[in-house]
């Protein structure tokens, strides 16, 4: 009687082991499921990725996207994209591994915890990424309305109406930066300037100054190198009257925080990759392009 007594008592730790072991495994395996579904998550963002940088390719190919912004998207892609894999692979090794303790559990809690706050993150930076590159980012100036013939520098009353060409761009950036508060942003305008290939001629007000930028006393700059002048001192002058004009917006928008500048001349170059058509002195390739791109930090 007292060795039947004796074999029940032994069987019920057993027996209770048992049961812990199976709860146990069943928690494993629906923790590892979950990991498993964040990582599905994670690759599809991939996949988006991956679809933004091919829209930023075409946008880049179609001069709709200033080389700076270009990078900056192409940088964050990227980062994101290592980010991304980081995850993953850590991931992995819990998810393939011989989980068998509380501590193991408690780990992969915590790693669907982590990757759940990563993954919404990232999620977000992928939203606005997205709005940003559906944007329109980029304002025509027309060089003839800014800049008399033979000038780099715009008349005072065109200034005394600046407002009038930048105000459009300043309430895109505004509307845009108010979309996404949460985020440190900051801007960044860039200016290309653009010439046709007309002669400046030897000897003209034009020609000395330009050469004078240069800083070339002992030779002849040729036309192409006068053109592209030309148009960084256009560049040079958009870029200066728009951080005037900030300044004069004052606190109206968050924009006018963590700003940053570039300009550069293109020269002869073309600055509509779709117009085929273009003549030697085309009004339509003397033009100011301005850019204007809002970033996280």
């Amino acid at each position: 009687m007292q060795n039947i007594r004796t074999s029940r008592l032994l069987l019920i730790p057993g027996i209770t082991f048992l049961l812990f072991s199976c709860v146990s495994q069943k928690k494993f395996v629906a923790a590892k499921s979950d990991l498993t579904k964040e990582n599905e998550t994670l690759t599809s963002y991939e996949s988006k990725l991956t679809s933004l940088d091919e829209q930023r390719a075409k946008k880049q190919q179609q001069n709709e996207l200033a080389d700076t912004v270009d990078l900056q998207i192409r940088k964050f892609i990227n980062k994101t994209n290592s980010e991304i894999d980081t995850l993953i692979d850590k991931n992995k090794v819990l998810i393939n591994g011989n989980l068998v303790s509380k501590d193991d559990l408690n780990r992969i809690m915590k790693a669907i915890a982590s990757t759940k706050l990563a993954s919404q993150l990232i999620n977000k930076k992928i939203l606005f990424l997205e709005d940003l590159i559906k944007t329109n980012m980029v304002v025509k100036l027309d060089q003839d309305v800014l800049f008399e013939p033979g000038s780099y520098k715009v008349a005072p009353a065109v200034i005394a109406n600046i407002g009038k060409l930048f105000e459009p761009a300043a309430k895109e950036i505004d509307k845009f930066a108010s979309k996404y508060q949460d985020f440190t942003l900051s801007l960044v305008i860039s200016i290309k300037g653009y010439a046709d290939a007309t002669t400046i001629n030897e000897g003209s007000s034009l020609y000395n100054n330009l050469k004078a930028r240069l800083a070339l006393s002992n030779s002849n700059p040729d036309a192409k190198e006068l053109n592209k002048e030309l148009s960084r001192a256009r560049a040079e002058e958009v870029a200066n009257l728009f951080k005037q004009y900030a300044k004069g917006r004052g606190d109206n928008g968050l924009y006018t925080k963590n700003i940053f500048y570039i300009y550069e001349g293109k020269g002869e170059q073309f600055p509509d990759p779709k117009i085929t058509n273009y003549s030697m002195d085309d009004p339509r390739r003397r033009i100011v392009l301005l850019f204007w791109s809002i970033f996280p930090d």
